[in-house]
């Protein structure tokens, strides 16, 4: 003989269609909101592109508006103030201000001879160290402790670009 079936108060569940189709709607939404991100992303990115790139235009290329070593007679330690000048003003992603920054450097270290000045240095240029005390002078003046950060990461890159500049094979 059956048994008899005992009825269940649970409601029955989804059907498999039903739950493929909240699948395929789950997967939608999280489709729709990374492409709306990516989008979002990328125009703040190209629009932050498009002010570096005339951030250089403007403060590097522009004949009306030259930068400063074109127009002043700078020494070494003029070049760094300048140079960190134009990184600390850079705006957009800080990767490609500091990627710029050793051909600001050179272009300044470029506007005169600095014999005389890498003669004086000698083989102080070799040294990991070279140029931490004046970078130390110039970043204990910054207040707040990731633009001192900042500071020392673009002052000890100028003075590597000055020591290249002075090795032997260099300006």
């Amino acid at each position: 003989m059956a048994e008899p079936s005992v009825p269940s108060d649970d409601p029955p569940g989804p059907t498999d269609a039903q739950r493929n189709a909240m699948g395929v709607r789950v997967l939608v939404i999280i489709g729709v909101t990374l492409v709306v991100l990516m989008v979002v992303f990328g125009r703040a990115t190209s629009k932050g592109y498009d002010q570096f790139t005339a951030y250089q235009d403007a403060t590097l290329k522009d004949p009306d508006n030259p930068p400063r070593w074109t127009t002043e007679a700078l020494d070494v330690d003029g070049c760094v103030d300048a140079s960190l000048a134009w990184i600390e003003a850079c705006p957009g992603v800080s990767s490609w201000c500091e990627s710029s920054l050793p051909d600001v450097m050179g272009q300044c270290l470029d506007t005169q001879y600095r014999g005389a000045y890498c003669a004086s240095v000698g083989d102080a240029v070799r040294s990991t160290r070279f140029g931490f005390d004046e970078c130390s002078a110039r970043y204990d003046q910054i207040k707040g402790r990731y633009a001192r950060r900042y500071a020392k990461k673009h002052c000890s890159l100028i003075f590597r670009v000055i020591a290249g500049y002075c090795e032997p094979t260099g300006g």
